[in-house]
């Protein structure tokens, strides 16, 4: 410490020292910040001031001295410095951590060039997308109002979800709920009237007539003010559950007939004509056999009496004529036996391979087992059991992988066909018992690859245009063939409808429409309808509804694709009927609904136009899907009562034409309630619904208190009988789009045309050359090992009803629907 010295301020008078020079080039700025007593300091240091060198600018500057950084900010860090969260230095060659990193120094936009390069992607999209759109709209010849409300509703929707709350314009009285649901209040485990029934979702008719009953229930202004007439009837509907609003006949027990032998059958001339009554009205819709397989195997088992089929192939048999004798029974064949003849067929169905079958391995007859089963139990009332075995007819096919397309080489090409034909039928069955209990479906579109069935019929497999489109090697085959009207393709057209009404369910009806906001729901409603009317644009000639110049031979398939249309758009514009706030008017929104359910009503009217104006059931059911009629007409039914209780607010210049509709479905209700239990309860359902409604059964059409002044009934026949050229709104496809909703035009022009049974279906069975060939030609196989799976050893028909690889030549060729089984 000796040897340091330290020196006094006086003695370090050049430490500090400046040249002359450097100060003179000091600002008077800076000299003007110099502190007030300066002068002592320049006493201090020898009259020397300290220079600070100023610093240099640009990237050089980073690095004053070895070894010390001296942080500045620069506009924009490199990508490699940026995720890092390091300091950059800034220099356009490399910043100095990349360049000790030894990588490559990249520097990309800010965030705000960025965004504007992103925004200005978007825009460009967003244009291109409108552009597409506008094209489109004027090939199908859709309004600029469509895409104006989508537009609106898509905005709206945004808008919603950000203040977090549910808009639903115009509408009062009825909460979401009534149209969605996400939880249940009803205990069907309560006793057995309410487990028959089950849980009834918001897509059912029953559950629309149950809101219905509370809203009368609940003395509500619009249905009070109807009529003051009570009715105890009515109310017990609406306290009771659920089940009290099913006019099925689930609660009925299936009878039970002891000492019943299995193995009888009926007479060859019976059993044919009930073959006859099952291909010709159901196997179209349904065809869930291989008809030419079965009807050889028909054929060989009544021809040989001392062959011993399976039991699941006896099963089948009978629940064809179960079907079979269901049908001729309700179209009052002069050939029909006894009229319970169907559960004798059922019950020996259900004994030869229904009961004990629940632990059992899935297999292809047993499938078709459940299905036929299924659709008989539809036939006759019992959906809530019809329901249970298609789900388990579903799983089995899905278990066996028919809801994939097969491209194995151990399966012939016919008979994958066949198989896709089998998964279809079970779905188009699973979507109407869906849409008939509220009930979500089991089959997952987006998990299903099986390939829709081509439109040929079995009997032309085998010419090689339509062998090379079943085998898929061509997939543009299918544009090249002409695929003339037959019922492979009205099966198709039908599948394409009920695609677009599953997608109907499953965003409306189901717990996807309770998340969605109200907006969103119109934009469902809006793509929905647009893809069913893109459908009936884009429908065969022959199968087009909508024209009269249409010929009689389709009559049947027109009719059912025109019920299944107008239901599918019920359930689409359903939402939208409810009661109007007669504040609101003018907005986007509260048009949009309006006019979806103005299309809803109107879809009701014309479905009950497509009932033939002869109250005759018989030929209803005829010309018609049997066994979901009743069905059809209850939505259309449901829909015009809730109308009527709104005073026709929706549609009040055609609200004689909506009364008149009520009259006509409460008439054909009670017409069909003479051979159909289900249909008298409807009946006394709906009797109930007009009494409250001060409607008088041995009155006028128009004595209706709710709507007595609104028309004349001079201006209802005017509306009701005009020509169908000249009735307001009559559309064509090529129009449709833009107003669907004034289709008024019936698949069969009843006033014209007469049907004669069968011979109006439009295709025909076998005649009996088919069926009673020469026993020569049946010699020629050799053995029924040729055309049946029979096992010698066992004497039963055992295997697969779908066909072998090799051709049966039994001579089915004229089994093309031109001649009927005698």
């Amino acid at each position: 410490m000796a040897s340091l010295q330290i020196h006094t301020w006086k003695e370090q008078p050049t430490m500090f020292n400046v040249p002359s020079s450097e100060n003179k080039s000091y600002s008077h700025r800076d000299n003007a910040m110099a502190p007030p007593h300066s002068h002592d300091l320049d006493h201090l240091l020898g009259g020397r001031k300290m220079a600070i060198p100023r610093l240099a600018e640009g990237a050089e500057s980073a690095f004053t001295s070895p070894g010390r950084f001296h942080r500045r900010h620069v506009s924009r860090a490199c990508e490699s410095c940026r995720q890092r969260k390091t300091k950059c230095t800034g220099d356009k060659s490399g910043c100095r951590n990349c360049r000790e990193a030894g990588i490559i120094c990249c520097y990309t936009d800010g965030k705000r060039e960025k965004s504007k390069r992103q925004m200005a992607s978007l825009e460009g999209k967003i244009q291109a997308y409108e552009d597409l759109l506008k094209k489109l709209s004027n090939r199908l010849g859709i309004s600029g109002e469509y895409l104006e409300c989508a537009t609106y509703s898509a905005a709206q929707s945004d808008a919603i979800l950000e203040e977090g709350k549910l808009f639903e314009p115009y509408l009062s009285g009825t909460s979401p709920g009534s149209h969605f649901s996400d939880h249940t209040e009803e205990d069907f485990n309560r006793d057995d009237f309410s487990r028959a029934t089950g849980f009834i979702g918001k897509s059912s008719e029953i559950s629309w007539l149950q809101v219905l009953n509370k809203e009368f229930d609940s003395g509500c202004e619009v249905c009070r003010s109807t009529s003051g007439i009570s009715s105890p009837s009515l109310t017990s509907y609406c306290d009771g559950p659920i089940a009290s609003s099913n006019y099925h006949l689930d609660d009925l027990d299936i009878p039970v007939i002891e000492r019943l032998d299995i193995s009888e059958l009926p007479p060859k001339d019976t059993a044919t004509k009930l073959f006859n009554a099952y291909m010709s009205s159901v196997h179209p819709s349904y065809p869930i056999i291989g008809i030419s397989t079965f009807a050889s195997q028909f054929q060989a088992f009544f021809n040989n009496p001392s062959l011993k089929p399976g039991n699941k192939w006896l099963a089948i048999l009978n629940l064809i004529f179960a079907i079979g004798a269901k049908q001729a029974q309700l179209t009052d064949a002069d050939w029909k036996r006894d009229k319970d003849d169907h559960y004798l067929y059922f019950i020996r169905a259900r004994t030869l391979s229904l009961e004990g079958q629940v632990l059992h391995h899935s297999d292809l007859q047993q499938l078709q087992v459940e299905g036929l089963a299924s659709f008989y139990m539809l036939s006759s009332g019992q959906i809530n059991r019809s329901w249970k075995l298609c789900g388990s007819a579903v799983r089995s096919a899905l278990s066996l992988g028919l809801h994939l397309r097969n491209i194995g080489t151990g399966t012939s090409d016919t008979s994958k066909e066949i198989r896709y034909r089998v998964w279809w039928s079970l779905y188009t069955l699973d979507h109407r018992l869906s849409v008939m209990t509220g009930r979500p479906s089991c089959i997952i579109d987006d998990t299903c690859t099986t390939p829709l069935p081509v439109p040929f019929d079995e009997s032309d497999f085998r010419h090689e245009p339509v062998m090379r489109l079943i085998s898929r090697s061509t997939p543009e085959g299918l544009s090249q063939l002409e695929s003339v009207p037959c019922m492979s393709l009205y099966f198709l057209q039908l599948i394409k409808l009920t695609s677009i009404a599953k997608r109907m369910a499953s965003r409306l009806y189901n717990l996807e429409g309770v998340e969605t906001p109200w907006p969103r729901m119109e934009f469902a409603i809006q793509r929905l309808n647009l893809d069913l009317n893109s459908w009936l644009i884009n429908l065969p000639k022959a199968y087009d509804f909508t024209s009269t110049h249409t010929s009689q031979g389709l009559a049947t398939h027109r009719m059912s694709l025109a019920l299944n249309f107008y239901s599918t758009k019920i359930g689409i514009t359903k939402p939208c009927l409810r009661r109007l706030d007669p504040s609101a008017h003018g907005d986007k929104a509260v048009n949009f609904s309006r006019k979806a359910a103005v299309e809803c009503v109107e879809s009701a009217c014309h479905m009950l136009r497509l009932f033939p104006e002869p109250l005759e059931a018989a030929l209803l059911h005829k010309i018609s899907p049997w066994w979901c009629i009743l069905h059809f007409l209850m939505q259309a039914t449901a829909v015009l009562l809730i109308e009527l209780s709104f005073h026709a607010q929706h549609v009040p210049e055609k609200a004689a034409m909506v009364l008149k509709a009520a009259r006509k479905s409460y008439d054909w209700l009670l017409v069909m309630s003479e051979t159909s239990m289900a249909s008298e309860k409807a009946r006394k359902m709906c009797h109930e619904f007009l009494r409250r409604l001060g409607f008088n059964a041995n009155a006028k059409v128009y004595s209706f208190p709710c709507i007595a002044s609104l028309h004349s009934q001079d201006s209802v026949d005017d509306e009701v009988h005009k020509p169908p050229s000249l009735r307001e709104g009559t559309t064509t496809p090529s129009s449709l789009v833009g107003d669907v909703g004034f289709m008024s035009l019936s698949p069969v022009d009843h006033s014209t045309v007469h049907f004669a049974p069968q011979s109006s279906v439009g295709m025909e069975v076998p005649g009996p050359q088919a069926f009673e060939q020469d026993e020569k030609a049946l010699d020629a196989h050799n053995s029924y090992g040729d055309y049946l799976p029979y096992d010698p050893a066992t004497g039963q028909i055992t295997g697969s009803f779908f066909p072998p690889e090799d051709d049966i030549n039994i001579g089915l060729e004229s089994y093309c629907w031109d001649e009927r089984i005698e």
